[in-house]
């Protein structure tokens, strides 16, 4: 699922249940190699749904904002796994291509974002 001129190399940006280290290690195992960092992403607000115990991420105002993690050191194979906790191919999320404010300045992640199945 790779969107145009990016790879499963880039980031993640995380804002819901992927914060909490014990959920990322069930999905992927205890690893070192994987990192995270404060960030937020401008122009996109989280919301809830009455009855779903999840977050989504949606386009907004350009000055709305959600505050997050980024996760680096993710491989092809682990985003194939995410994949599939975000049910990404029933519809429920889908992973796209964001810029993402960080200390050390912007650069690009991907996030799942609210998909067509919600």
């Amino acid at each position: 699922m790779n969107a145009a001129g990016s790879g499963p190399s880039l980031p993640l940006f995380i804002y819901g249940s992927l914060r909490d280290p014990a959920v990322r290690a069930r999905l992927l195992g205890r690893r070192t190699d994987l990192t995270t960092g404060p960030a937020i992403l401008h122009g996109h607000v989280r919301q809830r749904v009455p009855d779903f115990d999840y977050p989504f991420v949606l386009p907004a105002a350009p000055a709305a904002q959600v505050e997050g993690e980024l996760l680096l050191g993710l491989s092809e194979a682990d985003y194939a796994l995410l994949d599939v906790y975000e049910d990404v191919e029933d519809g429920l999320y889908r992973r796209a291509v964001v810029t993402v404010e960080t200390p050390r300045g912007t650069l690009d992640a991907w996030v799942y974002l609210k998909g067509p199945g919600r």
